[in-house]
């Protein structure tokens, strides 16, 4: 295969050249996970999750473009990193299931089942006498029963459902576990690699501005003032080809655990990665060549 040719001099990179081959497979996935689950090809109930994760990833990009678009006055530059920190997380939660995707699948919905039911709680307490909330909280009353019983709850765990104690870490306890908290780490092998190295690159920072800690203000003062900046456009340039190597971290991870064949477009967009982003050539060394 033929690669368009690169200008690594350049202190920004104008992402429409290799956008194309980043949306053909973002779209190929989210067909075929679909109709792969639905003909019986995808087994197992987490891959619920992963098209899940895929989907919440695509919008999230779509998001960080859009905020450091040049049509904007001014780039969002610190909110689309904070979206960054979302899709690192999301990473993360793909590593994790897909370790051990049956248990862990169970883990994901208990813990999102909690917390349906105290939020309804809460929101009966809050409205549960304005009738034009009834219609609302009485279909959400319905879709719980028929959650309760797929999910095979118990009648105490629906009446008092801040008793499941099924939680999901955070990235840090995936990685390393928590002596305090019993939690034995929850990736090994090539996937802890792989996210120790984005974990130690870039989490501490991408929290800092999330947090809105003297990163975020930092960020957001040169956004508002560009006279200040020296490198104008590597700002919108680091964040955009940060996203993008998440995203072929998780569509790699996709594409090995379905058993699919390797789609050209996403050795190439690999190929370009590597040429610009220096953890690029890392993590394909540690793991995606091979997967």
């Amino acid at each position: 295969m033929e690669y368009r040719e690169w200008r690594v001099d350049l202190p920004w990179t104008d992402f429409k050249m290799y956008a194309e081959p980043l949306e053909v497979v973002l779209r190929f996935y989210k067909t075929h996970l679909q109709r792969d689950m639905q003909d019986g090809k995808l087994k197992g109930d987490a891959w619920f999750f992963v098209r899940g994760f895929l989907v919440s990833s695509i919008q999230s990009f779509a998001a960080i473009c859009a905020l450091v678009s040049e049509k904007r006055p001014k780039p969002l530059v610190l909110q689309a990193q904070i979206l960054n920190r979302a899709l690192l997380e999301t990473l993360g939660n793909l590593l994790a299931l897909l370790e051990d995707p049956e248990p862990r699948f169970t883990t994901l919905m208990r813990e999102a089942f909690k917390g349906n039911m105290i939020e309804l709680a809460k929101l009966k307490r809050l409205y549960g006498e304005d009738k034009t909330w009834t219609e609302y909280l009485t279909r959400r009353e319905e879709g719980t029963t028929i959650w309760a019983a797929q999910g095979g709850f118990t009648p105490g765990e629906v009446a008092k459902p801040e008793n499941i104690k099924d939680f999901w870490p955070t990235p840090g306890i995936m990685l390393y576990g928590s002596k305090r908290l019993g939690i034995a780490p929850m990736l090994s092998g090539e996937r802890k690699a792989v996210f120790q190295e984005i974990y130690e690159t870039h989490y501490s920072g991408l929290s800092e501005q999330a947090h809105q800690r003297m990163a975020a203000i930092g960020l957001a003062t040169l956004v508002d003032e560009p006279s200040q900046q020296w490198n104008p456009g590597h700002a919108e340039s680091h964040t955009v080809s940060t996203a993008m190597l998440f995203l072929a971290c998780m569509l790699s991870e996709i594409e090995g655990a379905g058993g699919y064949e390797r789609h050209a477009k996403l050795r190439e967009l690999w190929t370009y990665l590597r040429e610009i982003d220096g953890e690029a050539k890392e993590l394909w060394t540690l793991r995606y060549e091979r997967l």
